[in-house]
């Protein structure tokens, strides 16, 4: 599979990560920080699995234990509706450590007269082996980013943080399912690189576009400096 976006920090590829992720080897990356997709369906698997709606990441949850180092760390988003099926199938690749708390500080939109709002989400965090904190810090995290975003996407700024606690300076991350590319903003914001796999094109023309917008955003400062 050809990269469809490439600079000298990000790479990202468009197309299933069942397929990707076989021709990349085994332990090229540090850290793993992904939002995977549910309520959606697959046609990679012939059966039907616990947790029906959590679709294909079981089926990239072995693929994406060979693709981290011995000492990979893993970051999956999750929903609360999700947890009990993705903690079972976590624990069967990664010693999983915590669950962080993302505090969205407002209600998500989504109102129920039978429900408390919705005003935080969960990411599971887990090892493949021992792996130090670089950056020992709350489990509770919060954005300082305002504004309207895509559906769905992350704030750039708290995926910083979980790569800062993750990743060595110049190491490598990945996102198996990288949407708008938050994940890979972050890393190359951060002095890392990422690379990353989107399904659906019209996600990697955003991504490839924040990604490139913040190399140009850097070089002009560079350019800026030397004059």
């Amino acid at each position: 599979m050809k990269p469809y976006y490439q600079d000298s920090a990000v790479t990202i590829f468009h197309g299933d990560c069942l397929d990707l992720l076989p021709t990349l080897g085994e332990r090229w990356a540090d850290c793993c920080i992904t939002d995977p997709p549910y309520g959606t369906k697959t046609d990679q698997r012939e059966t039907w699995m616990v947790g029906e709606f959590s679709n294909v990441l079981p089926l990239a949850l072995p693929m994406i234990r060979n693709a981290l180092a011995d000492d990979g760390a893993f970051y999956c988003f999750t929903s609360w509706t999700m947890m009990a099926d993705w903690l079972l199938r976590l624990q069967q690749y990664f010693k999983m450590q915590n669950i962080l708390i993302w505090d969205k500080e407002r209600h998500s939109g989504c109102f129920s007269p039978n429900a408390w709002q919705f005003t935080w989400e969960g990411v599971f965090f887990g090892t493949k082996g021992p792996r130090k904190v670089l950056d020992y810090q709350r489990d509770v995290l919060r954005t300082g980013e305002r504004g309207r975003r895509v559906a769905m996407q992350k704030p750039v700024d708290i995926i910083e943080q979980m790569i800062r606690a993750s990743v060595p300076e110049g190491g490598t991350v990945f996102d198996p399912f990288c949407g708008t590319g938050s994940t890979l903003l972050a890393a190359k914001r951060t002095g890392r690189k990422a690379v990353g796999c989107e399904i659906e094109r019209t996600f990697c023309d955003t991504a490839a576009g924040r990604v490139g917008a913040e190399m140009d955003f850097h070089t002009a400062n560079v350019k800026g400096d030397s004059r």
